[in-house]
């Protein structure tokens, strides 16, 4: 098995043999998640959540659009998709040792990962057009603001 991210040298992406969508593939969900700590989490932490929310804007414009307004308070509808590939990068940046998990349940980046993230935004040709919209975004998304979000949705939802 070729080893997918060296800590030494160039970044590399392989190619692999089945198509399976690049937004499905570990190397750049992994890669994703990192940059996402690096550029919008506060002190390169972020809940889960918000890894969720931040991954399906960068789906599409039309995603961050929506997810920029709702982070300025312009738009109160949201919408959150939480997609299983994100949870399964999350377990390899922490076997990678790019990501640990804190005591509050946020992940965070580690050395290791910041120098990854810092990496791929220095190769000046990778993940261009997400480290721009990331930068957009930065750290306009606040957890206090997902709080709110996450208590709108227990009082609409939830039981007594």
């Amino acid at each position: 098995m070729v080893n997918q991210f060296p800590l030494q040298g160039d970044i590399i992406f392989d190619a692999k043999p089945d198509a399976v969508p690049y937004n499905y593939r570990i190397s750049y969900k992994v890669s994703q998640l990192c940059l996402i700590m690096y550029i919008c989490g506060w002190g390169t932490s972020c809940s889960l959540i918000k890894l969720h929310m931040i991954s399906f804007a960068l789906l599409s414009r039309k995603n961050m659009d929506n997810l920029l307004e709702f982070s300025d308070k312009t738009n109160e509808s949201v919408v959150v998709r939480f997609d299983p590939a994100v949870n399964r990068a999350l377990t390899y940046a922490v076997a990678y040792g790019f990501v640990v998990q804190q005591q509050n349940g946020n992940y965070k980046l580690t050395d290791q990962g910041k120098n990854f993230a810092e990496r791929i935004k220095l190769a000046g040709d990778l993940m261009v057009t997400e480290i721009r919209e990331l930068t957009d975004l930065s750290k306009r998304l606040t957890e206090s603001r997902i709080k709110e979000l996450t208590e709108i949705w227990r009082d609409r939802h939830a039981e007594d």
